[in-house]
C-alpha cells in the first residue's frame, strides 16, 4: 500500500522507504524529440527511470527480494561477485533491515580506485580478484563458482548469487513489469540491456503474460568492448533463468555511442549511467531497422497508429565520469575557461589567515600574550594563531611601545642580484632594529623604493618581482594571466637560497610570519605558498595602505 504523501514514519521508516509496495511507481518519462529522430514516424520513446528507486538503481529490487527470501543472511557474512549496482543495494538492504554491516563484494582488480572508494563509502568490503572482468557464471574456477563453494563449505557465509537466484528475475515481474503495463497500457516495445538477465527476464515475462504482443529488445555490449552493467552475448548465453521466451531480437551497442547518449540523456534532464544510454541507442537503432524493413508498422497500435517504447535506465553517471572523457573527445565537452589557473595557486587559502588591519596592529604591537589557536582575527583584546604543525606553539610577546612610522628609513634590503646574508639585526635600520624575542617577522614585498618611503619598523624588504602598486587596478585574482604570472614568481622567490635562509633562521622559526604587499592580495598567494612550508603566515586585508593607518 502505497504511503499517504509519500511521508514515511516510525522505527521502519526507512524500511518502508525502500519497500517499493509503499512508493508510487518510479516515473516513466516521454524523451524530447531532441533524442528521438523517429517521432515524426509515430514511435514515442519513454524512459522509465529506475533511477528513481530508493537505492537510486536497478539492482535494488532483485537485491530486496533476494534478501527476503534467505531471512538468516540477518547474523551471517554477505558475499557476492558485484563492483556495483548490485552490491550495493545488498550493501544498504542489509543495514536498513537488519543492522547487518557485513558485505563483501568480489571485484575485478581492473576496477577504477573511484569504484572501490564508493563501495568503501558505504560500509562494503572489496575482495579483489584477478584474471577476467566478467566471468562465466558456470565457470568451475570463476569468482561465482568460487563464492558458491566459500557459502556451502561455511555455515557463516551467505552468497545470494545474483546470477543464478530466481529471485533475481522475479522481482522484476513482481514490480518493474506491472508498472510499465500500468503507466502504459499502449506499450509495444519494451527494451533493456542484459546483464544478469533479470531485469529482461522478469519484466517482459509479465508484460508478455498480459500483453503478448509486446515485442522485447536486448541490448548486449559489443564482444570486448564493454560498457558498466550490461554482458555480451556470448558471456550471458549460459544464463539459467528462462530468457529466452521472453527475448524477441538482440541487438549490440559499442561503448562510446552508450556513453554518448547516456551523456545526452543527461544533458536533457533524464540523468543516467551509459547502460541506459546503451538502451536507448539500441532501441534506436532497431526501430531504424523496422524502418528498413517496413515492419514498423506491424507493432503499431490500430487505433492510434503510434509505436509506444519503452527502455530502462539503470544508474547514474556520476561513478563512471572518467570514462566519458576517456571514450568521447574533448571537443563533446564545454571547455574549460581560465584553464591557467590549473597551473598555479593550486595551495590551499583559508580565511583565517588574513588579519585585518586591527588584528595585524594587535599582532605587531601585542597588549596581551598570543596563544596558538587562531578564532577571531577582529578580537584586539586576544590574538591566537591558528599552529601549522602538530605541536602546540604559545608565543609570549610582551607589549612594547607603540610602534611608528618613519619615512626615508634605509637598511638592509633583500637583493635578488646580489645573494648576502641577512640577520635580524640588519633587517630594517639602525633606529627600527627588531627584537626577534618581541615581534614577529614581517615580509615587504612592495618595491625598494616604497619601502624606503615608508615600511613598519622591523620588516625586512623582500621585493617581489613583477608586483606594482596599480598591478591590475588592485584586482589580482580577476586576471587569471596575471595570477599565473605572480603565482610563479612568489614560486621562485621563496625558493632563494637567501630567502631560504631567513626564514629557517632559528631564531624565527618558533615566530609567525606577516607578508605585507601594496593591497593585500599578492601577500595571500605568498601566504599560501610559505604556510604549505610549514610557516606560519598571514597576510594583511588590504596590505600596507590599509595597515599604516593603525601604526
Amino acid at each position: 500500500m502505497t504511503s499517504s504523501n509519500n511521508v514515511f514514519r516510525g522505527p521502519n521508516a526507512v524500511a518502508d522507504f525502500f519497500d517499493p509496495d509503499q512508493n508510487p511507481p518510479v516515473p516513466l518519462v516521454e524523451i524530447p524529440e531532441s533524442l528521438n529522430p523517429h517521432r515524426k514516424d509515430g514511435v514515442r520513446i519513454y524512459a522509465k527511470l529506475l533511477t528513481h528507486l530508493p537505492a537510486q538503481n536497478v539492482k535494488s529490487l532483485p537485491a530486496l527480494k533476494m534478501l527476503r527470501a534467505i531471512p538468516e543472511a540477518e547474523k551471517k557474512t554477505i558475499v557476492e561477485a558485484s563492483s556495483g549496482s548490485t552490491v550495493l543495494s545488498l550493501g544498504i538492504f542489509a543495514r536498513v533491515l537488519w543492522r547487518n554491516e557485513d558485505v563483501n563484494a568480489y571485484v575485478t582488480n581492473k576496477k577504477h580506485p573511484e569504484s572501490l572508494n564508493m563501495l568503501r563509502f558505504f560500509g562494503i568490503t572489496p575482495h579483489l580478484y584477478g584474471g577476467l572482468a566478467q566471468q562465466e557464471p558456470t565457470d568451475p574456477i570463476g569468482i561465482m563458482c568460487r563464492l558458491r563453494r566459500l557459502a556451502k563449505n561455511r555455515e557463516g557465509i551467505v552468497y545470494p548469487g545474483q546470477y543464478d537466484n530466481e529471485n533475481n528475475w522475479k522481482a522484476h515481474e513482481q514490480w518493474t513489469g506491472p508498472q510499465i503495463l500500468r503507466q502504459l497500457p499502449e506499450i509495444n516495445l519494451f527494451c533493456t540491456t542484459v546483464g544478469t538477465g533479470g531485469c529482461i527476464t522478469g519484466t517482459s515475462s509479465y508484460l508478455k503474460s498480459q500483453k503478448p504482443s509486446v515485442r522485447t529488445l536486448a541490448v548486449f555490449n559489443v564482444f570486448g568492448d564493454p560498457t558498466p552493467g550490461p554482458r555480451h552475448f556470448e558471456n550471458f548465453n549460459s544464463c539459467g533463468f528462462p530468457w529466452a521466451q521472453t527475448v524477441d531480437k538482440f541487438i549490440n551497442v559499442a561503448s562510446v555511442d552508450s556513453y554518448r547518449m547516456s551523456m545526452r540523456l543527461s544533458r536533457e534532464g533524464l540523468i543516467a549511467g551509459p547502460s541506459s544510454g546503451q538502451a536507448l541507442k539500441g532501441l534506436l537503432d532497431y526501430v531504424s531497422q523496422l524502418k528498413e524493413t517496413d515492419e514498423l508498422s506491424q507493432l503499431a497500435d490500430p487505433a492510434t497508429g503510434e509505436v509506444s517504447c519503452v527502455f530502462t535506465c539503470s544508474d547514474l553517471p556520476y561513478q563512471y565520469l572518467p570514462m566519458y572523457f576517456q571514450k568521447l573527445g574533448s571537443e563533446e565537452f564545454p571547455s574549460i575557461q581560465n584553464e591557467i589557473l590549473l597551473q598555479c595557486d593550486q595551495l590551499k587559502h583559508d580565511e583565517r589567515w588574513i588579519l585585518n588591519p586591527s588584528a595585524a596592529e594587535q599582532l605587531l604591537h601585542p597588549k596581551t600574550t598570543f596563544s596558538s589557536s587562531y578564532k577571531n582575527a577582529a578580537d584586539v583584546s586576544e590574538l591566537t594563531l591558528e599552529p601549522v604543525t602538530k605541536s602546540k606553539q604559545v608565543y609570549t610577546l610582551q607589549p612594547t611601545p607603540k610602534l611608528t612610522l618613519f619615512r626615508s628609513c634605509f637598511g638592509s634590503l633583500l637583493k635578488s642580484t646580489k645573494p648576502r646574508t641577512v640577520s635580524h639585526k640588519s633587517l630594517c635600520c639602525t633606529i627600527h632594529t627588531p627584537n626577534p624575542l618581541l615581534t614577529p617577522l614581517v615580509l615587504d614585498l612592495r618595491s625598494k623604493a616604497a619601502f624606503r618611503n615608508k615600511h613598519i619598523p622591523g620588516s625586512l624588504s623582500a621585493p617581489l618581482e613583477g608586483l606594482t602598486p596599480d598591478l591590475v587596478d588592485g584586482d589580482l585574482f580577476g586576471d587569471p594571466e596575471t595570477v599565473f604570472d605572480m603565482w610563479n614568481s612568489i614560486q621562485t622567490h621563496f625558493s632563494a637560497k637567501e630567502m631560504l635562509r631567513v626564514l629557517k633562521d632559528a631564531d624565527w622559526s618558533r615566530r609567525p610570519v606577516v607578508v605585507v604587499c601594496y593591497d593585500g592580495e599578492a601577500s595571500k598567494l605568498a601566504t599560501s605558498t610559505l604556510r604549505d612550508k610549514g610557516i606560519e603566515a598571514f597576510s594583511v586585508q588590504g596590505g600596507f595602505s590599509a595597515l599604516q593607518k593603525w601604526l
